[in-house]
């Protein structure tokens, strides 16, 4: 038997708790199970722009994730992806990784928004070499607010669950979509959530860059609902019947600019993000977007992204290469599998 990981993903829309099994072998991700999975809506206004504003909500909701997953075990992964938490790549002197993460703070005190002794920061090596200073290691430094874990950490606490570790939600994503041929190839993840898009770029397959940004498909819902105010329509089900599709129809017109005029700044900030890698890293600019996340469904936004960037896009498959356990039914997710492509890679990635 191999080694099994229960990671939750908190997000603004949902929470979704997920149980995997790695494989035995060189790469464990390899011949991975999916134990148990579930999820349990958030409703609005529990968290904003990342942070918890009621925490006994969010406590409830994971609680009714946990019942729908039925994991074995209440450790967990607890992944966060909140737009205040600090990833940057830095060059610090190469030690051992328990003296790098006991010196952290002294080497980047100067690079974090906010005072060291606020945040909890972790360091993850992509490479070493030799500089006019000696070995140096590079790699992402990641800093989180420190009120930011210990909130989610406490609703998590009331729901009954033990936190053993926290990993950026970015890492997941990452995780489970690096593999196989993308793995050599020179990629960018993009997960489109509700509040919050994120974006990582891996390189020959380590993670170069990570951005969160606070756009996502609830910017769509409230510009549809602003568009058909005062009539007796559902935004965001126009909004996922039309997306950016255009029309010669009226009705439909209307919520296709309304959606084209509020995805508009998300797309070019991916685009943005994309042209600062390459200007960076001459050779190294992005060749293909995979994307995953329930608001990359929206109609159209892949091509409006493929247009934008020129790259090609395609779907993530979160569940490619996975074996699905015997008491995992994919029925209820089926279509909406790249929805958990986050918390399925939190849970591939163990508890260090």
């Amino acid at each position: 038997m191999g080694t099994r990981t229960v990671a939750v993903d908190v997000g603004a829309s949902a929470v979704r708790v997920a149980e995997v099994e790695l494989g035995s072998g060189a790469d464990p991700r390899d011949g991975a199970t999916l134990l148990a999975f579930g999820e349990a809506e958030v409703p609005p206004g529990v968290i904003r722009g990342g942070v918890v504003e009621e925490p006994s909500a969010l406590a409830q909701v994971v609680r009714e994730a946990w019942a729908h997953a039925k994991p074995s075990s209440k450790n967990v992964v607890l992944g966060l992806g909140s737009p205040s938490i600090v990833v940057r790549e830095v060059d610090i002197p190469a030690q051992p990784m328990d003296k790098v993460r006991s010196s952290l703070a002294f080497h980047v005190q100067d690079q974090l928004p906010m005072a060291a002794e606020d945040v909890i920061m972790d360091f993850y090596p992509t490479a070493e070499f030799e500089a006019q200073g000696g070995a140096t290691l590079r790699g992402l430094l990641v800093a989180a607010p420190r009120s930011l874990v210990r909130d989610v950490t406490d609703v998590l606490h009331a729901a009954g669950v033990k936190v053993a570790a926290v990993d950026h939600s970015a890492f997941g994503l990452w995780r489970i979509g690096c593999r196989g041929d993308i793995a050599r190839d020179n990629v960018a993840f993009v997960d489109v959530g509700a509040q919050t898009t994120t974006v990582v770029i891996s390189q020959a397959g380590a993670v170069r860059l990570v951005r969160a940004m606070p756009h996502g498909g609830h910017d769509g819902t409230k510009a549809v609902a602003q568009a058909l105010k005062g009539e007796n329509a559902d935004p965001e089900l126009a909004k996922r019947a039309v997306g950016m599709v255009r029309s010669e129809d009226p009705d439909r017109k209307v919520v296709a600019d309304a959606v084209e005029h509020a995805t508009g700044p998300l797309i070019e900030s991916v685009r943005n993000t994309l042209v600062y890698f390459a200007s960076g890293n001459p050779g190294a600019a992005v060749a293909r977007i995979v994307l995953t996340g329930g608001g990359s469904q929206l109609q159209g936004f892949g091509q409006a992204l493929a247009s934008a960037t020129r790259l090609p896009v395609m779907i993530g498959d979160p569940l490619q290469g996975i074996r699905i356990g015997k008491k995992a039914d994919t029925g209820p997710i089926q279509g909406r599998e790249i929805e958990f492509a986050t918390a399925i890679g939190l849970a591939a990635g163990g508890v260090k």
